[in-house]
């Protein structure tokens, strides 16, 4: 992965830092923190990049990857290590959600695992069939668990049993 002095000077030689610092400037007019701003241009700007369009608006893509892109490691700095159970988890809670970014996701497998999920039906298919299935409790853990949950029927009859103790206690 590249430094930040090592992104400034490969865009510095293909002659596109200026393009990089208007971009990253357009992105914190719309809104974005200045952090936010430059990790999105710097994971539009990554290596193998090409210009779609020209100017101010231009559009960046990769090179084929099946419709997916790759995503920049900074945007995952700082976060703990998720479990499998957590990707998973979120994955599923993300399949169908529009607004979702890189740095929601809990790591970069996550969100690569979302994007597949989400490119490839025959993947999302085996998501549901297997992975997610694996995750949802059997009928004996739902049956023991219900074994020890607690309605507040017991709470109740005290409750009742004080009530009339007071009672038959003032008159």
């Amino acid at each position: 992965m590249e430094t930040k002095k090592q992104f400034r000077e490969r865009l510095e030689s293909e002659g596109h830092w200026d393009e990089f610092v208007r971009y990253r400037e357009k992105l914190k007019a719309g809104g974005l923190s200045a952090k936010d701003a430059w990790a999105k241009a710097r994971q539009d700007f990554r290596p193998g990049m090409v210009s779609g369009a020209t100017g101010e608006d231009a559009d960046y893509i990769t090179a084929d990857r099946g419709g997916i892109d790759s995503i920049v490691l900074d945007v995952f700095e700082g976060k703990p290590t998720a479990s499998a159970r957590q990707i998973v988890q979120w994955v599923f809670d993300h399949i169908d959600v529009e607004d979702i970014q890189p740095e929601d996701a809990p790591s970069p497998g996550a969100w690569s695992f979302l994007q597949r999920v989400r490119q490839h039906p025959e993947l999302l298919k085996e998501f549901y069939r297997s992975i997610w299935a694996k995750m949802l409790p059997t009928r004996s853990e739902i049956e023991a668990r219900e074994k020890f949950e607690d309605d507040g029927r017991e709470q109740l009859h005290l409750i009742d049993q004080i009530r009339q103790a007071r009672d038959r206690a003032n008159g």
